[in-house]
């Protein structure tokens, strides 16, 4: 399949997530964050404990939202440890059509394909294998990375991280991704900007309007904050899912992400739900179909 050069460089940002130099900070910086960021945490326009931000630094992009989550940290850390769990989380945002994970001699791996928002076969979708390493596991600390050295449009040095320290009221969690650009992906995401991106917003206030309204940062920093929330919304939903029955989990992340997206409709909404989880029921039996077969080749 033949794509637009400027589509394939919005895919990309949707399910890639490309990075640089983005080291794990350590459970005593973490935890200075949190201190720092308490204000923004505890009132925000979010109405929740959720800060985003966002930068662009020659051609490094870089989106990260900090937030506050009501479950154990060692819960979570002992899901958010596997490949296995990624895929699920993965799986909820709108652009994956298809997450698989697998172990070689040189350590564990996922693919995202990354597809447009609406239903698609991970044939149709472009793949990109990220390393899997879990920096930390400690009682105080999680820190897990997924790397890969370069994707379509000549971006490199792709890099996803989350991180994690308890609270008496739950876990701090810091989810960053980073990518640097290419003359090519540059060229791309100009037309993106141009069509399908333009008029869409980021989370970051830059300012007010005649009438006190706040105005939000768009262009690359607005991209790489929605996808940031978009995923950072797909962890906490996953984690929501983990006190129902087995059977149910899958369907009741389908229906909170949904939800917790919605709440930002200027900057998030861009299918019904009707729609949404139709697309997801048939990506999630391809996912299961594909896992299967890559399961079935590795015990032979």
């Amino acid at each position: 399949m033949q794509i637009p050069h400027f589509l394939l460089l919005s895919l990309l940002l949707g399910a890639g997530l490309p990075a640089f130099a983005a080291e794990t900070s350590g459970a005593d910086a973490l935890l200075a964050a949190y201190r720092d960021l308490r204000p923004k945490l505890d009132t925000n326009a979010f109405g929740v404990p959720i800060h985003v931000e966002s930068s662009e630094q020659g051609n490094l992009k870089r989106g990260e939202v900090y937030g506050v989550v009501a479950h154990p940290f060692t819960r979570l850390a002992e899901v958010l440890g596997t490949p296995r769990e990624w895929c699920a989380i993965a799986l909820l945002h709108l652009n994956i059509k298809t997450c698989t994970h697998g172990r070689t001699g040189e350590g564990e791996w996922l693919n995202f394909y990354s597809g447009r928002k609406f239903y698609e076969p991970p044939e149709k979708a472009y793949m990109l294998r990220y390393t899997f390493h879990v920096e930390a596991a400690r009682a105080d600390y999680l820190a897990v990375t997924l790397t890969a050295e370069s994707g379509p449009l000549g971006t490199t040095d792709y890099r996803i991280t989350l991180e994690a320290v308890p609270l008496e009221s739950g876990a701090f969690v810091h989810f960053r991704y980073a990518y640097r650009t290419s003359l090519m992906s540059s060229v791309a995401t100009t037309g993106y900007l141009a069509t399908l991106g333009s008029g869409k917003l980021g989370f970051t206030v830059i300012g007010h309007d005649r009438e006190g309204k706040p105005e939000y940062v768009g262009g690359v920093r607005g991209v790489v904050e929605r996808n940031a929330m978009r995923y950072y919304l797909a962890i906490q939903a996953f984690l929501e899912s983990l006190d129902v029955p087995e059977t149910q989990r899958t369907e009741q992340r389908f229906q909170r992400w949904f939800e917790l997206t919605e709440r930002y409709p200027a900057q998030l909404h861009e299918l019904e739900r009707a729609n949404y989880l139709r697309y997801k029921r048939q990506e999630l039996a391809q996912q299961l179909e594909r896992q299967q077969t890559l399961d079935a080749a590795a015990t032979r």
